[in-house]
């Protein structure tokens, strides 16, 4: 919800890559980093998700990565997919607890 709301829709959300995906919520980070040439952030909004939390800590900007892909596909398919079903989520949501 937070990162549909950051988006501004959930079509919005649905053309962003996964890349954005996964610092959406860190773009002052981002621009700082940028502007210094830095590094940039590895997450924004995803980081408070609870599989971050349960990764170890070599591992959080992979998860992350992932994470973010997984929210981008099931975001296209909530948005472009003619009816509304469930399976999707629960295999996408699996295939990140089998990561962990």
């Amino acid at each position: 919800a937070r990162l549909i709301s950051r988006a501004g829709s959930l079509t919005n959300l649905s053309k962003y890559p996964a890349s954005t995906v996964q610092i959406l919520g860190a773009e002052k980070a981002l621009f700082r980093a940028l502007k210094v040439r830095g590094n940039t952030p590895k997450y924004g909004l995803i980081y408070h998700s609870s599989f971050i939390g349960r990764a170890g800590a070599k591992n959080k900007g992979r998860i992350s990565r992932y994470l973010a892909n997984k929210c981008s596909m099931a975001s296209r398919i909530d948005c472009f997919s003619d009816f509304s079903s469930t399976k999707f989520g629960e295999t996408l949501r699996s295939q990140v607890e089998e990561r962990l």
